[in-house]
């Protein structure tokens, strides 16, 4: 465990490294002259919620037109978010092909349980509406396989819900390992800890006596924690590992060779969950680079973070919002004397954008910035990066420039987790094509 002392030098000479180097490229998402892009909003739970909220930021860019979700308590609080800058957007009830036969809609925000999400975006696709899927892409590899496909065919946008390719703080890591400043990395560690029984009841309103059956759930318990039965879910491997694999994937310019997994339902034992409570796993990448991974249900020390280990020094990524830095013993011209800078993250006169300093964690005096609610911090929260996202998802459409989470970014992530969970099964490591 590094002390307070220990981190605030981290985070010190993070900023010093980072000031070293070239000037980030910049998130200039330009609003252009066709207008905000008019999206509908299919499956409108909490997820859709904090996603909902970040396009009522950027109403310049992207607007709520209608909205669509099976369970009328969220369809009731999605459209009171969409109607806050749209007031005529359109409740297309509980069937979504309602919403993609409406001509006016240009693309979809897609926030449902995994194992709907190819069957609606492909039908999206089919029906010529852009399409913004939350994570992981798709139930099956051979999903993910037709969803990228038919984008090419359609010429569509697809993109996934990895919102860290969207954040400063991750291209400032990429600047790092570019630069050479971390060496050869031959491990990297990550986690996502917490304790709680992974259940969603709280974040719902409940009504008894709504019957999920004819949507495909056994009931409504299947519903409201759908992450925690097979039918529905691929367990924690989709759910949070791949967020930290996809950044892995970005650092390595590939996925994993070859996975070792195990998993296990360890302290729940007795509620009726499909899928592990806790998961470990090994994946292998070219070059010699080791990742080692674990979720785990029963502690949150630590909570979630990166941590890459290179011959020269190690970078430490906690909760989307802080950095720290420690260059290894003989290392220190890795951190040289600090100076001034700034991440220039553009701002067209389109619209909106965001501005931060170099380490987007830690200004001249060593306090911790950009550390927002989800850290207990008075900075920005990582919900920013939601917003640039979706401010990126609407600029590609409108300028036809490759977005950041494409559908083949998303899909090597999706594998590596599908992959892992076939490691899991099978009791063996796996190697991938």
């Amino acid at each position: 465990m590094l002390t307070e002392e220990q981190r605030q030098l981290g985070r010190r000479d993070f900023l010093k490294a980072a000031a070293a180097l070239p000037a980030i490229g910049a998130f200039a998402f330009a609003n252009k002259k066709i207008g905000p892009l008019r999206v509908g909003c299919i499956g409108t739970g909490s997820e859709c919620g904090v996603l909902q909220e970040q396009m009522n930021r950027s109403p310049d860019f992207i607007r709520q037109v209608a909205v669509c979700d099976i369970y009328p308590p969220n369809r009731a609080k999605g459209l009171e978010r969409a109607r806050v800058h749209v007031p005529e957007a359109k409740d297309c009830g509980d069937d979504y092909k309602k919403l993609l036969a409406d001509d006016s809609i240009e693309a979809v925000v897609i926030a449902v349980p995994l194992w709907k999400h190819a069957e609606i975006a492909l039908d999206a696709m089919k029906a010529g509406k852009h399409v913004f899927t939350e994570k992981t892409m798709a139930y099956t590899i051979d999903e993910c396989d037709q969803m990228v496909n038919l984008a090419k065919q359609k010429g569509l946008v697809l993109q996934v819900g990895h919102q860290r390719f969207y954040n400063p703080i991750y291209h400032q890591m990429v600047s790092m390992i570019k630069e050479g400043l971390l060496g050869d990395i031959y491990h990297i560690r990550m986690l996502w800890h917490r304790n709680t029984d992974w259940r969603a009841n709280a974040r719902w309103t409940i009504d008894e006596s709504f019957d999920p059956t004819p949507w495909g759930y056994q009931d409504l318990e299947h519903l409201i924690n759908w992450r925690l039965y097979k039918k529905h879910s691929q367990g924690l491997m989709t759910e949070l590992c791949s967020h930290q694999i996809a950044i892995t994937n970005w650092i390595a310019g590939c996925r994993p060779t070859a996975i070792s997994a195990s998993a296990g339902i360890y302290r729940y034992k007795d509620d009726g969950r499909e899928w592990a409570d806790h998961a470990y796993a090994i994946f292998e990448y070219p070059k010699g680079l080791t990742v080692t991974y674990s979720s785990i249900q029963s502690n949150r020390f630590d909570n979630y973070y990166e941590e890459l280990m290179g011959t020269k020094g190690t970078l430490i990524l906690t909760g989307e919002t802080q950095a720290m830095f420690f260059p290894e013993p003989g290392n220190e011209a890795a951190a040289p004397e600090e100076k001034e800078t700034t991440v220039e993250v553009a701002k067209d006169k389109g619209g909106p954008a965001m501005q931060a300093s170099a380490s987007r964690v830690a200004d001249a005096g060593g306090k911790a910035v950009g550390s927002g609610a989800a850290s207990g911090g008075g900075g920005e929260s990582p919900l920013e990066a939601y917003k640039t996202e979706l401010e990126g998802f609407a600029h590609a459409i409108r300028t036809g420039e490759r977005n950041l989470c494409d559908g083949e970014i998303g899909r090597d992530a999706a594998v590596a987790m599908l992959k892992a969970n076939e490691a899991i099964e099978k009791g063996q490591r796996v190697e991938l094509s």
